[in-house]
């Protein structure tokens, strides 16, 4: 079996520098560097993982749970995360929870075992009973939350302004003229849903309009929430000239839901999203939006854990980067629609 000390030898190096140069940490020259990884390659030597990690009482894994990775916005939240962990020398295990509080509870405990440096926790819900059990159960964990804030818990978090989001989104179709503006949301319990509607609201008392609950509905972040809810929201006699959209899935699900019911966007019907996915930019025609700066606030995210992880840097801080309107062509000034 070939060891880190055959290696060392063929590259005509210590061992603590091979050490150095596969564990990625202390200054090691491009050449010598070089002359190691040729040394590794042709022994074809693999290290010990396991050993190494209980040496350093570090497995350089971090656990990442999200939603659905299925959604865009995930996709590419968590190749953000992925490409930032792997430059600073770590693996993402990724748990997809389905917005199930049981199975998030049993993936909790796998990633425990795994013995984990720390988790990546994506949008719980305001009240996650797991992330309050974790917190008590295992103090020493790192533990960030990213893009949600959980009920009277102290945690590093790494937000958007979805409160300001909410509130652009909705100004926007104002300052178009539009008055009849609905909002469909996510999960009723989730972080976002609930800062993006408080938003919308505080945009529609500003310019004096009187919020109207038929115009609200909250289901999931899904294409199909927004085809469902908008078919009921769009099917009224009085129904909306526009919609803020909670995200941009459910944008893409009111553009089925207009489309069936024979009405074009933007002309009869102004749609905005929050997210600008790639979603955004498929679509026709193409999405005016709330960008969120999802690759920044990935990798500010895993520039947060690493140093948590290997400097016990732990200030319990809240990063908010500030979304943007990104303005396309799915809305447009209002127009008489009966």
């Amino acid at each position: 079996m070939v060891t880190i000390k055959d290696v060392a030898k063929v590259a005509n190096v210590s061992i603590s520098t091979v050490s150095r140069v596969l564990n990625n940490s202390g200054y090691t020259s491009a050449s010598t560097k070089e002359k190691v990884h040729k040394a590794v390659d042709e022994l074809k030597f693999q290290k010990n993982m396991v050993a190494t990690a209980m040496i350093k009482k570090q497995t350089s894994t971090l656990g990442l749970i999200i939603p659905d990775i299925k959604n865009i916005f995930y996709g590419e939240l968590t190749r953000a995360i992925e490409d930032e962990a792997h430059k600073h020398g770590f693996n993402v295990i990724l748990c997809n929870t389905d917005n199930d509080l049981s199975k998030e509870s049993e993936y909790l405990n796998f990633l425990l075992r795994k013995g984990i440096d720390g988790i990546i926790f994506s949008t719980p819900e305001i009240n996650d009973r797991n992330v309050r059990e974790i917190i008590k159960t295992r103090p020493d964990l790192p533990l960030i939350i990213l893009g949600s804030q959980v009920k009277d818990v102290r945690l590093d978090e790494v937000l958007v302004d979805n409160f300001e989001g909410g509130y652009q989104a909705t100004k926007h179709l104002l300052e178009l003229g539009h008055q009849k503006i609905g909002y469909i949301g996510g999960q009723p319990d989730s972080y976002s849903t609930v800062e993006r509607y408080k938003g919308y609201q505080e945009a529609l008392e500003d310019y004096k309009v009187k919020l109207n609950k038929n115009y609200v509905k909250l289901d999931e972040f899904k294409i199909n929430s927004g085809y469902n809810k908008g078919l009921e929201m769009l099917s009224r006699k009085d129904r909306p000239t526009a919609i803020f959209a909670g995200n941009d899935a459910i944008a893409v699900g009111i553009y089925k839901a207009a489309r069936e019911l024979g009405l074009n966007v933007p002309e009869q019907l102004s749609v905005i999203g929050f997210d600008d996915s790639q979603f955004a930019e498929i679509v026709d025609p193409e999405l005016t939006t709330i960008r969120t700066p999802i690759s920044e606030m990935g990798q500010k995210t895993v520039e947060l854990i690493v140093q948590i992880v290997k400097e016990g840097k732990n200030f319990k801080e809240t990063v908010t980067f500030q979304p943007t309107l990104i303005e396309r062509g799915s809305t447009s000034s209002v127009v008489d629609v009966h």
